[in-house]
């Protein structure tokens, strides 16, 4: 399908991803759960349960495609070489990121009249009246006021990195180990996949702090390993190629299943206080997550290898900005979006509003000031030559 060892459909995939971004943080902003910087005064229960499909697989997505480029990566630069690209591609951009994007982020969720902090959700009786330059010292100060928002998933990433650089380096010199594929050892990694949801989930059901976060840790920690594993025994291509329309139709009836346990409940999903029976009658959904999750992750790089084989100037360009777009693109809804949702119009008009600005805003400054910026490109996970 392609001349060259470059996967072009890994690169569309790693761009959908990035770019479904803008969409679906704007659409957090108008959704009933609380989790997000800004909120819209009307909300949809609707959108609530997009945003939570949506959920179960685009982070998922996210490191089993970052464990592909692991892969590449360690192979190319070997073990010192794969490191210092990853302090590149991840610490330096999630460092500059919380020092000057996060601030802002954090000031406007304030503004908005609550706090996601490491105390959980918190909303205010009175509304915040701090300036930006009294907020800024207590930001670095008080965990309560601090936030690392998107960029959490750059410093999960290389935590990840760093614990399992020794086990794919061994992986990397006895290629033949994990090399049998079937179709059945497919959904094997749903065994562990479920087994988090239905143990870890209920203890640390969400909150991505990293030091007590156990359920996304491991969760997310076996998409990254068998994002590896996949991309080192290409044996795997050929049993997705067979099963990605079977995994799609698992997932649909997943997704199907959880939807009507979801309208059972009206959108509360999560008992407001935990008994033994509500623990029983969550444990079938939380497996199902899982199941959905997988299945359609299987499904799109199925998806992805049929249709999605091909390069291109605009992939070039899209692949390119995906790391930087990943950077900018929640203070690009966050801070004009806090203004825009003030306005009188309705919800309709609104969501397509503070998305096109977003999209516009991020893409302008990473066009204009990042791109053609030798001295700029780094501090966004980019090589300083444009070449």
């Amino acid at each position: 399908m392609q001349t060259d060892t470059r996967r072009y459909d890994v690169d569309w995939l790693r761009v959908f991803a990035t770019y479904l971004l803008f969409f679906f943080h704007v659409a957090k902003a108008f959704d009933v759960s609380p989790f997000y910087h800004i909120k819209n005064t009307e909300l949809s229960l609707g959108l609530d349960a997009l945003t939570m499909s949506i959920h179960f697989w685009h982070m998922p997505l996210f490191f089993a495609l970052a464990g592909w480029a692991a892969h590449a990566s360690l192979s190319r630069r070997g073990s010192e070489g794969f490191m210092q690209e990853r302090v590149r591609r991840l610490l330096v951009p999630f460092a500059l990121g919380v020092i000057f994007l996060c601030p802002p982020i954090k000031y406007f969720e304030l503004k908005s009249g609550f706090s996601l902090g490491i105390s959980g959700y918190v909303e205010f009786e009175e509304p915040f009246r701090e300036t930006f330059l009294e907020f800024l010292p207590t930001f670095f100060t008080n965990l309560d006021r601090f936030t690392w928002s998107h960029l959490w998933f750059l410093i999960y990433l290389f935590t990840f990195t760093m614990l399992y650089r020794g086990f794919f380096v061994r992986l990397l010199a006895q290629p033949e180990r994990f090399a049998q594929a079937s179709s059945s050892r497919l959904y094997l990694p749903l065994v562990p996949l479920v087994l988090i949801q239905i143990t870890l989930r209920l203890v640390w059901p969400g909150g991505q702090n990293l030091i007590n976060d156990w359920a996304n840790f491991a969760f997310y920690s076996t998409f990254f390993i068998l994002g590896f594993l996949w991309a080192r025994n290409p044996v795997w291509d050929g049993v997705i190629d067979r099963e990605w329309k079977r995994a799609g139709a698992i997932s649909a009836v997943s997704y199907g299943l959880m939807l009507w346990f979801w309208i059972a409940r009206a959108g509360k999903v999560w008992p407001e206080e935990p008994s033994l029976t509500a623990v029983l009658q969550l444990l079938p959904v939380l497996a199902l997550t899982a199941v959905a999750g997988y299945c359609t992750i299987v499904a799109m790089i199925g998806f992805a290898r049929k249709h999605l084989c091909f390069g291109g100037v605009a992939l070039g360009y899209l692949a390119e900005s995906a790391l930087p777009i990943y950077v900018l693109h929640q203070s690009a809804i966050v801070l004009p979006g806090y203004f825009l949702l003030q306005l009188p119009l309705p919800p309709a008009v609104k969501f397509p509003l503070v998305l096109v600005t977003a999209v516009v805003l991020a893409m302008a400054v990473y066009h204009f000031l990042i791109r053609p910026a030798p001295a700029v490109r780094p501090a966004f996970g980019m090589k300083a030559s444009t070449a």
